[in-house]
């Protein structure tokens, strides 16, 4: 008796983003991400190609900075916006 196939699912290819910011991800950052209309971890992050760790933190110093403002902090989302 042949009975019906499973299939594996479906699979999303592995990201393969950057750990380590280097001169040109961070010259990016600079100039694109506060042109950005809205900013998440993981909008910079997919755009970038960078961890969202990485995200984070460099979202952070464009806060301090006075770069970007914060619209909304919640428990795991924050979302800013430019200048």
């Amino acid at each position: 008796m042949a009975g019906k196939k499973w299939s594996k699912g479906k699979t999303r290819d592995k990201l393969n983003n950057a750990c380590l910011m280097n001169g040109e991800t961070m010259e990016r950052l600079q100039n694109e991400v506060p042109t950005y209309k809205l900013i998440t971890p993981a909008v910079v992050s997919d755009r970038l190609k960078i961890k969202g760790s990485l995200a984070r933190s460099a979202l952070k110093k464009l806060l301090e900075q006075g770069v970007i403002k914060e619209v909304v902090k919640h428990n795991g989302q924050v979302i800013y916006t430019r200048k």
